[in-house]
């Protein structure tokens, strides 16, 4: 049996040179403790570092190390490092790794760096940095100059300003990667020029209907016609609007939408005018316009033609705005306080604070009560 003191004399030696030789310590132990273990080509060393350094479960690190070659850390720590100056998170990194792990071998200065970068001067802030790259890993990955750079130079030429091209990105990640710029989001450009939508529209609908905008060109041309056809007036901005409605939709789950509010009384021409009035109302799912309605019609007692007339009413949102807002209208009429024929955009469409100072504050000495029903405290019914 060895003395106890040799043990010691042995060890603090040892001990002392593996913690000023950190890196080498590091491997030199984790060796040491798989040495009897599967190591797979260094896989073993890859799950560790995924587990320790990026936060991820065992099974998911053993999953991953099977696509990532990770041997020693000094490569994925510089890519970690970078990612947080750019404002990433532990957990963003830990996504990011999860949805493409490769990136931890990425060479910093010469692939990654660049990507990041750029996008920053183009107006990506490090808030929005994780939010993009995580939604497109790949952005990453593909080539600054071949792809990255064209890609964007075609947006900026059709929306004029950078901040328009990171909204743009912002909505569609997938843009600078992916889409077919040219043969498809082009030429659906000039088109619409063509057909008389201003160029004030057109930035409109890249900010807020990109998928639509980049869509097949066959089928962007089609749908055109049809909202031609329909009535819309291209410069006006219910014409891109219109656009994205149906290029995004289904055929079979357009007719189930005239099918639903058939079940309110609106017939087809009704459903039409409604479109041509306010196409976002048909985006909504039948489950939602039920609720909406029923709440309306069988809850408010409002007339669901009049509805049909003022299709913006149910594109808000029921509990925020519709509910409590509709509450304080009721108790109004009831009272005798308003005119019981206001039209819905009065008080609808207008913003919290003139709705407060118009109809909650302004009435507060006969009703004090109106406050509470307005933030849902109390039911209308108690106060009426």
């Amino acid at each position: 049996m060895v003395p106890p003191l040799l043990i010691t004399k042995l060890f603090v030696p040892f001990t002392n040179y593996l913690l000023q030789h950190k890196h080498n310590a590091f491997l030199f132990m984790f060796n040491t403790f798989t040495s009897g273990r599967n190591s797979h080509n260094g896989d073993t060393f890859a799950v560790s570092y995924l587990i320790n350094l990026c936060g991820l479960s065992l099974e998911l690190a053993r999953q991953l190390s099977k696509r990532v070659n990770l041997k020693t850390p000094d490569g994925p720590n510089a890519v970690i490092d970078t990612l947080k100056n750019y404002g990433f998170s532990k957990t963003q990194v830990a996504k990011l790794v999860e949805k493409n792990p490769k990136v931890l071998t990425l060479q910093v200065k010469k692939t990654l760096l660049p990507k990041l970068k750029f996008l920053h001067s183009i107006g990506v802030s490090n808030t929005l940095m994780p939010k993009i790259t995580l939604a497109n890993p790949f952005i990453l990955r593909r080539s600054l100059g071949k792809c990255l750079v064209p890609r964007y130079e075609i947006i900026r030429r059709i929306v004029s300003d950078d901040w328009k091209v990171v909204k743009v990105l912002n909505k569609a990640p997938y843009c600078l990667t992916y889409c077919d710029l040219r043969n498809n989001l082009v030429p659906n450009i000039k088109f619409l020029r063509q057909s008389g939508v201003p160029q004030g529209s057109i930035p409109l609908m890249m900010s807020n209907f990109p998928s639509a905008a980049m869509g097949k060109h066959s089928k962007f041309l089609e749908v055109v016609k049809r909202v031609e056809k329909f009535g819309f007036d291209p410069k006006k901005t219910a014409f891109v609007t219109a656009i994205q409605v149906l290029i995004m939709m289904r055929k079979e789950v357009w007719e189930s939408r005239f099918e639903s509010y058939a079940m309110w009384g609106w017939n087809r021409e009704m459903v039409r005018q409604a479109f041509l009035k306010f196409p976002s109302f048909m985006n909504m799912t039948e489950e939602t316009a039920t609720k909406k309605m029923t709440f309306l019609v069988k809850d408010m007692g409002l007339s669901s033609v009049d509805i049909a007339v003022y299709p913006h009413l149910i594109s808000y949102s029921l509990e925020k705005r519709i509910i409590p807002r509709l509450s304080v209208i009721k108790i109004l009429k009831s009272k005798g306080l308003i005119k019981s024929n206001f039209s819905f955009g009065s008080y609808m469409g207008i913003t919290e604070e003139i709705f407060l100072k118009k109809f909650v504050i302004r009435f507060q000495e006969d009703l004090p009560l109106l406050l509470d029903v307005y933030k849902g405290m109390i039911q209308h019914e108690d106060v009426m």
